[in-house]
């Protein structure tokens, strides 16, 4: 996108200067392998640091300046990308010039209380806080379990091996075995060994962002992104019964595309026609004409490597439906399909590229994400649009069948 300034220090920025915000975003990330050991204390950490610090040490007192800051919000979290575990910090404050006082200079001082001074003594998080926090995110890995789709793809992503395995959580065993002392080892290591990256969109200029995080270029140590490799294992099945009404069908596919490279582009064309869209094959034949399946779609993960479909289906229509979303595949190999339904396709990427504009989240999301693929958003789109019907029926028969997960209802 013009106007991203991308510099690096000790940290490396990402900056998109606007006016069309009455706020600053601010979000800091912190990467670090992907682990079973460590994957636990990392989920939860972010949950206990945004709660207090040292000079804050309760969540009133902690909550009294962010409300002085004109209700900045600072919210933290966890996830797994590609092959890194991410712990996110990010800022909300309203823009400078809107009250006429410094507030992001003020907000990334509470910012920096949090990095830099967490509400921990001799060597441990505070056992009182560590606990209540371990029960809300014992919560949370158990809700998993009754979110049908995000269940069933987790039991896929675990029969895939590797890091898809790994849940972003870590599991209920884990979480037994995190102490205030692990999670103090745990966040030692985030400050001293994690890449960090800084995403700012908002009025504000470089040496605006520059000197306002300056006090955080002490922060972890320039690590390479760890991105996939090729991997195509053999084809496995699972499937599992539980007391459902709709079984959930998640298929995996594996394909070779760097995601560094055009192709990685183009196979957002080629996954919008095959299940991305309302008018791509899965949904048009799958869900209308065949009406095998509640919903019936696909998504493309370029730092994993695959494409998934999710289906919600009776499970007498199991065998059916595989057979037809095979055949769509299939299709699509063989270029059948129309040329105005590659340009409709392309049209919905340039939309949601435009739209990258109206919301300071989605740009700081695609900013991360450019910070692996080599090219700004008016490349991407240059490459979208010379996008040929030849490049997708190439990319399309890369696409081979890894796995087969079903959850299936009390109907089986």
């Amino acid at each position: 996108m013009k106007g991203i300034e991308q510099f690096e220090h000790q940290l490396h920025y990402s900056v998109y200067p606007t006016k069309k915000f009455k706020t600053t975003t601010c979000l800091v990330s912190f990467a670090a392998p992907l682990s079973t050991d460590t994957v636990a204390d990392r989920a939860l950490l972010p949950f206990i640091m945004e709660k207090s610090t040292e000079t804050y040490p309760s969540i009133e007192l902690f909550h009294t300046p962010l409300e002085d800051l004109y209700d900045t919000n600072l919210y933290a979290g966890a996830s797994k990308i590609g092959k890194e575990h991410v712990i996110q910090f990010q800022l909300e404050v309203v823009n400078d010039n809107l009250v006429g006082e410094d507030v992001l200079s003020q907000a990334i001082k509470l910012l920096e209380d949090v990095l830099l001074r967490p509400n921990a003594y001799d060597g441990a998080f505070q056992p009182l806080i560590v606990e209540q926090e371990r029960r809300l995110q014992r919560q949370r890995i158990e809700s998993v379990y009754d979110d049908k789709m995000r269940f069933a793809q987790q039991r896929l992503q675990e029969m895939l091996g590797g890091e898809l395995a790994i849940p972003s959580l870590g599991t209920l065993e884990q979480l037994d075995h995190v102490t205030p002392k692990s999670l103090y080892d745990a966040y030692q290591s985030m400050i001293q060994d994690d890449r960090v990256d800084i995403y700012v969109v908002g009025d504000v200029s470089r040496e605006q962002v520059e000197q306002a995080f300056n006090p955080l270029e002490s922060l972890g140590t320039r690590q390479p992104r760890l991105l996939p490799e090729a991997s195509r294992g053999e084809f496995k099945r699972l499937e599992e019964h539980q007391d459902i009404k709709q079984s959930k069908l998640h298929l995996a596919y594996a394909l070779d595309v760097d995601p560094r490279t055009k192709d990685a582009i183009r196979m957002q064309i080629v996954n919008g026609l095959f299940g991305g869209f309302p008018h791509s094959k899965l949904f048009m034949n799958v869900r209308e004409k065949e009406s095998l399946a509640y919903y019936a779609a696909s998504q493309y993960s370029s730092l994993s490597r695959k494409l998934f479909v999710y289906a919600g289906i009776d499970a007498t229509n199991q065998q059916k439906t595989e057979q037809i979303i095979e055949e769509q595949l299939k299709a699509l190999q063989a270029g059948e399909f129309e040329d105005e339904t590659l340009q409709q396709t392309k049209e919905l990427l340039f939309h949601q590229r435009r739209q990258l504009g109206d919301s300071p989240r989605q740009l700081i999301a695609w900013m991360s994400g450019a910070d692996v693929r080599p090219f700004s958003l008016d490349e991407e789109i240059a490459i979208i649009e010379n996008t040929t019907r030849n490049h997708v029926i190439a990319l399309a028969n890369e696409i081979e069948l890894e796995a087969a997960y079903c959850l299936k209802g009390g109907e089986a």
